[in-house]
């Protein structure tokens, strides 16, 4: 960009917050199953912390558990492994036998911030059969400290399948408590001073007569596991959107996220692009775990694109003059007035800039002093995310004015999901917009650009 001639152009950055349309669920995926038995054991639960994968298995060991479920199968202990993506990385371990009982364990769930473990147990692990709790065991070093009892455990229902946001703060579980809608519903806890509020149910938009369980948060969106009707197979996972007026209407997910067999326990890395999920299907009907990767064009990485759109406007020349008066005209229909002034672009664009100087001694006008024109593009000239702002939603569209390629294909990807519209529109719950691009032939090229996560 020119400098004016006796004009001192200062930069100051404007941030933009970012943030109803409806999501694209792909058909092409890759699915890998993990290699986490030599024999042909149960596995199930998979929750990613800190590059190990935790789950729950039946697998076999004589200093382990003896004791068997009222089916005649075996007590599933927890369990995890050093993985990336779906190669196995390390020997896998059991947890400890302070976290361990005779009985089943998992699934499991980790309050990130606080590395704090949330896992199902026995209320009473000296008995081979009792109602289930949820127990917190802090990590440190390495070292599961002993377990706690979740405050609203009660020996007389089930409690358990525990989910936790990112933040911590909320927690979201299943039980059989009275009062319930069905066999098994989900209850929420907010933490409020360093303390779980008493359970509320999610109420009849989530809860049926049939059995809710497996919660998973995953930004603002709800996934869990049912057996109601309607389901593709007998345990289906369903997805619901945290909104301005609650928890939305759950939405099945399509194949092959479900099957007609039981699919439960899902755990997303990166939205449903990417993540495990528990499911028997298969000639065995034995659970295992499955790594799930949308077959796409993804970005090596992910970048931030925005232009200057906020300038100070100030006269260096005839700043000793007096009784006149400087009017800035800045080419978008906007004016201001005085020496020194700022103003802020909705859009990119080219814009010419004038200065006039009226003496109000002799009331005339010295027209176009300074004339220079403003191009406002982004850097290396990429394409850049608009966000409109309305009093209940945000609208994106992508601006192409600066850029030099012509990219022929895109998607946008909010808080993981995929949408293919040119526009969007989205609730003010929304957490993270990113948007892919890239040129049919050139799909190893895709940019990827992201509009942080932001505060309202």
């Amino acid at each position: 960009m020119k400098k004016f001639s006796n004009i001192t152009l200062e930069i100051f950055s404007l941030f933009f917050l970012t943030v109803l349309a409806t999501p694209y669920l792909a058909q092409d995926y890759s699915i890998e199953k993990l290699d986490l038995t030599k024999l042909k054991e149960s596995v199930w639960g998979p929750y990613l912390f800190n590059g190990f994968l935790y789950y729950s298995s039946d697998t076999k060991s004589k200093s382990y558990k003896s004791s068997k479920n009222k089916d005649g199968s075996n007590f599933h202990d927890i369990h995890r492994v050093q993985i990336d993506k779906y190669h196995i990385k390390s020997k896998p371990e059991r947890l400890p036998k302070n976290i361990n009982t005779i009985t089943t364990d998992g699934p499991v769930s980790f309050d990130t911030k606080e590395s704090s473990l949330y896992f199902t147990r026995s209320m009473d692990i000296e008995k081979e059969y009792s109602n289930l709790g949820i127990f917190i065991s802090k990590l440190t070093n390495d070292t599961f400290a002993n377990p706690v009892s979740f405050v609203y455990n009660n020996i007389t229902y089930n409690v358990g399948h525990p989910a936790l946001n990112e933040k911590g703060d909320l927690l979201v579980f299943a039980s059989d408590m009275p009062g319930g809608f069905g066999k098994s519903d989900l209850y929420f806890c907010s933490l409020v001073d360093g303390k779980w509020s008493t359970p509320v149910s999610l109420g009849d938009s989530i809860n049926t007569r049939f059995k809710e369980s497996f919660p998973f948060l995953y930004k603002n969106q709800l996934y869990f596991s049912s057996d109601r009707d309607g389901g593709i197979g007998e345990l289906d996972i369903y997805r619901s959107f945290y909104t301005n007026n609650g928890w939305s209407f759950p939405e099945l997910l399509n194949a092959p996220i479900n099957s007609v067999a039981n699919d439960f326990s899902i755990f997303l890395t990166n939205g449903l692009q990417e993540g495990y999920m528990s499911s028997d299907r298969g000639e065995m009907k034995k659970d295992k775990i499955l790594f799930f990767e949308r077959i796409i064009p993804k970005p090596e990485k992910f970048i931030e694109v925005e232009p200057v759109f906020c300038y100070d406007f100030k006269d260096e020349k005839f700043t000793g003059l007096k009784d006149v008066t400087y009017e800035w005209e800045f080419g978008d229909g906007q004016k201001a007035y005085g020496n020194h002034v700022n103003h802020c672009f909705n859009r990119m664009g080219s814009y010419n800039v004038r200065l006039h100087i009226t003496d109000n001694y002799i009331d005339f006008t010295y027209k176009n002093l300074y004339v220079d024109t403003l191009n406002i593009t982004t850097e290396n000239n990429r394409p850049y995310v608009v966000c409109d702002v309305f009093e209940d939603k945000y609208d994106f569209y992508v601006d192409f004015f600066s850029c030099n390629i012509k990219y022929d294909h895109f998607y946008w990807l909010i808080d993981g999901l995929i949408y293919e519209d040119e526009k969007i529109s989205l609730p003010k719950t929304v957490k993270q917009v990113k948007y892919v691009t890239w040129q049919s032939n050139k799909p190893q090229q895709a940019l990827g650009i992201v509009k942080k996560e932001f505060n309202r």
